[in-house]
């Protein structure tokens, strides 16, 4: 159990870590692919993850170039079903998410997941009306439940010293999508909790063991296929491709180095491209696990930016903080 806590909860819940920096306004949790369970747990054993991520958002980016300009970015009227290119400003987004993760082995080599983000705040800064009169600055960020993802995942290939294991599951629409900003229209879409789309998606890992209980490399791969909400806007599909190492220093403590990359094309509403919308980011992970048991281990990971393109200009992470704690049974 030591050794699937260290494995489950060190490092495949950072995998995902990348995919909370979504587009504009913030950060959106329509892309929870859960990487921290695409691998198997026991079987007739339970795996409980509890985590806590902080991403602050402020600096600004044109491509992949660093920006000092005005990042001004555009608005959804829902109301009348039309895009409002350069709406308003941009200053800063802090995002802090809290996520549940119960993973449970039914047999040796399948596994089912779900992952429970249920709580996500956004606290958003920007100054609306740009060009108009008067021009303010306010806070309209959102608080709420995310969105419930489904996972099953079987393991395809496992010998001593590899793992392959395949993945697919459903991202429901459970979280608010639809909320009213400070003037009573709906916010933008990229501050919400949740998506109001059902999103199936695909995950496949591989795991290397060089030397067995001592130097371990992963690679993995996920995609989510979004669909359109209700309110006929459809977030663009995500790619999240991970890679990495792990070095078991002691009994007690696990060290690890990863490269996390999402991809995530653009967001269209009523069939038509939403601009600032869509990122690539790369991001250097080092990370540590402690191990307090055989069933419970705790660990902290830090997200360093390495490559930042953003469709047009818009702002992205300075740096992301990962820590929780897994606890098997």
């Amino acid at each position: 159990m030591k050794k699937l806590c260290l494995y489950i909860g060190s490092i495949f819940l950072i995998l995902n870590f990348t995919s909370l920096a979504k587009a504009s306004c913030g950060s959106s949790n329509c892309s929870l692919i859960r990487g921290s369970q695409s691998g198997l747990a026991n079987e007739d054993r339970f795996v409980v993850d509890l985590s806590y991520r902080y991403i602050p958002q402020d600096k600004g980016k044109k491509g992949s170039s660093d920006f000092d300009g005005p990042i001004d970015v555009a608005a959804i009227d829902f109301a009348n079903g039309t895009i409002e290119p350069a709406h308003h400003r941009e200053i800063r987004t802090l995002n802090q998410l809290a996520q549940l993760d119960i993973s449970y082995g039914v047999t040796e080599k399948f596994t089912l997941s779900m992952n429970v983000p249920f709580y996500n705040d956004r606290y958003h800064e920007h100054i609306d009306d740009v060009g108009g009169a008067p021009e303010f600055s306010n806070q309209d960020g959102s608080t709420g439940f995310g969105d419930i993802t489904l996972m099953a995942k079987y393991g395809v290939w496992q010998t001593t010293k590899h793992q392959l294991v395949a993945g697919a599951g459903v991202k429901f629409p459970s979280g608010e999508y639809d909320l009213l900003n400070s003037e009573g229209e709906i916010n933008e879409p990229t501050i919400m909790p949740g998506t109001g789309s059902t999103d199936p998606v695909i995950s496949l890992l591989y795991n290397f063991s060089l030397v067995p209980n001592k130097w371990n490399f992963f690679a993995s791969v996920a995609h989510r296929f979004t669909t359109e909400n209700s309110l006929d806007y459809e977030f663009g599909d995500s790619t999240l491709i991970d890679g990495g190492v792990n070095y078991q220093a002691n009994e007690k403590v696990n060290l690890l180095v990863q490269i996390n990359s999402r991809i995530s094309g653009r967001d269209e509403f009523l069939g038509m491209g939403v601009p600032n919308t869509g990122v690539t980011f790369v991001n250097l992970t080092p990370g540590v696990v402690l191990t307090a048991s055989e069933s419970t281990a705790f660990y902290a990971h830090v997200q360093i930016p390495i490559y930042q393109y953003v469709n047009e200009v818009n702002l992205v992470p300075n740096w992301g903080l990962i820590m929780g704690i897994s606890y098997g049974f």
